[in-house]
């Protein structure tokens, strides 16, 4: 049996969007009991409404991909953008392109930026990160602008390891707080 589904036509006064994505908790003659990871919630929804597929017949390479933020089953080539072009073939974004678009959020506006451009640490000059204190060569080191992605406003200089780190916890306090915890709790 195909533990994925995902959804063909959203129930009435659901939570529920057209392609959501859920793994099959228990299935029934007409309806099955299904765990939907957009909405992160159990639904009972009849069979109808859902069709299954194998997980492990989607990606970069075939026809179908899910989204890693929407959990969404989509066309691969419409709905995801070409992230890295290899010899034999192109990797996609593991996001699809309205959840990109939320992901890439505001962009730091032309006049922040050419202020900002004259305050970067010039090559061959030394850079200590705020975060992680490391002292580097700008140049050598890749020296990013920092800015928070809901607002637009430019934070700083940072390691392009720093700023990536940011970036994958979505400039979320909430969730930079309980990675500290885990480490903190795991030490």
């Amino acid at each position: 049996m195909n533990e994925f589904v995902y959804v063909l036509k959203p129930p009435t006064n659901s939570p529920l969007a057209l392609n959501d994505v859920g793994h099959y908790l228990k299935k029934g003659a007409t309806s099955s009991s299904v765990f939907f990871l957009r909405v992160n919630k159990e639904i009972l929804i009849e069979n109808v409404l859902i069709a299954a597929f194998d997980i492990n017949k989607t990606g970069d390479d075939t026809k179908f991909k899910v989204c890693d933020r929407c959990f969404k089953y989509l066309s691969t080539a419409e709905k995801f953008d070409n992230n890295r072009i290899k010899k034999h073939s192109i990797t996609k974004r593991p996001s699809c392109k309205e959840c990109r678009k939320i992901k890439d959020g505001i962009s730091v506006s032309a006049s922040d930026r050419r202020s900002w451009e004259l305050k970067k640490p010039k090559n061959s000059t030394l850079f200590k990160c705020p975060i992680c204190t490391k002292t580097t060569i700008a140049g050598i080191s890749k020296i990013v602008l920092d800015h928070c992605h809901h607002t637009g406003k430019v934070r700083g200089y940072l390691c392009e390891s720093c700023n990536t780190g940011i970036g994958r916890f979505d400039d979320d306090p909430k969730l930079i707080a309980r990675a500290k915890k885990w480490i903190e709790d795991g030490s």
